[in-house]
């Protein structure tokens, strides 16, 4: 009798666990990206869509799900799945879209898209548009006097902090942010090669943790900077080996 019951036990429980593991249900966020431009789809071309954790303030948003497509034509419909724990109901959640090829930023979501929570739904359409590309003229590549906030840095999204960026005043001037405090020197511009000095003046205010950390990330990644590439308002800061070490967009 103890026997079968222990045996009744375990089943019991090896049937609660194999519930347990069904009641572990997905979600899908799903939509179609466009651009209104009466253009072919350049060859080659990925298109990248992504579901961030929008609600924090004071820190980068948290990708959630991604998903990258060989794209071939516009409309496209996309879908991107994600476990219903990693969503809380008190948070705000976006997709984002971005066409490229190769290391080339084509096209770019430039609004928000909310889904799935605040009454959003879980369906998306999104528009995205084009970037212009006039890297190679060494013209568009002056910073003299522009003001660029940062929107990735390390291939992780910069959207929150203090003023994230650079200000370029002339002859390689410049101050800038990784989101808390304020820094200042001259940088030694030639072409597109860029070099930060190894000391900067700067502001020393306590920084939140998460800010702290994306600061501290910044200023690592300053010495590493070779060469700029612009592309209309999008400048990227490359390290020798190709790597995108932060991508910026040019303020009005």
């Amino acid at each position: 009798m103890d026997f079968k019951r222990g045996f009744m036990t375990m089943v019991l429980a090896a049937s609660t666990a194999i519930a347990g593991v069904s009641m572990v249900r997905a979600g899908t966020v799903d939509g179609s990206v466009t651009y209104l431009q009466r253009i072919a789809v350049p060859p080659d071309a990925k298109l990248l869509v992504e579901l961030r954790d929008v609600s924090l303030m004071d820190v980068a948003s948290k990708l959630v799900a991604s998903q990258e497509y060989d794209l071939t034509g516009v409309p496209t419909d996309y879908e991107l799945s994600f476990l219903n724990s990693e969503i809380l109901a008190n948070n705000s959640y976006a997709v984002s879209a971005r066409i490229t090829q190769g290391d080339k930023l084509l096209f770019i979501t430039d609004t928000a898209y909310p889904v799935l929570t605040r009454g959003a739904s879980d369906t998306a359409d999104m528009i995205v548009i084009p970037v212009t590309s006039t890297a190679t003229e060494q013209a568009d590549l002056q910073l003299d006097n522009t003001n660029w906030t940062l929107i990735e840095l390390n291939g992780a999204a910069v959207d929150k902090g203090r003023d994230p960026g650079f200000v370029f005043a002339t002859a390689g001037q410049f101050s800038a942010s990784g989101g808390c405090n304020r820094f200042m020197g001259q940088a030694e511009l030639s072409g597109n090669e860029i070099s930060f000095p190894d000391q900067m003046a700067g502001t020393m205010m306590a920084c939140a943790p998460e800010l702290d950390t994306q600061e501290n990330d910044f200023l690592a990644a300053l010495p590493k900077v070779k060469t700029i590439d612009r592309q209309g308002p999008l400048l990227q800061m490359i390290a020798e080996d190709g790597t995108v070490l932060m991508g910026l967009t040019l303020d009005n």
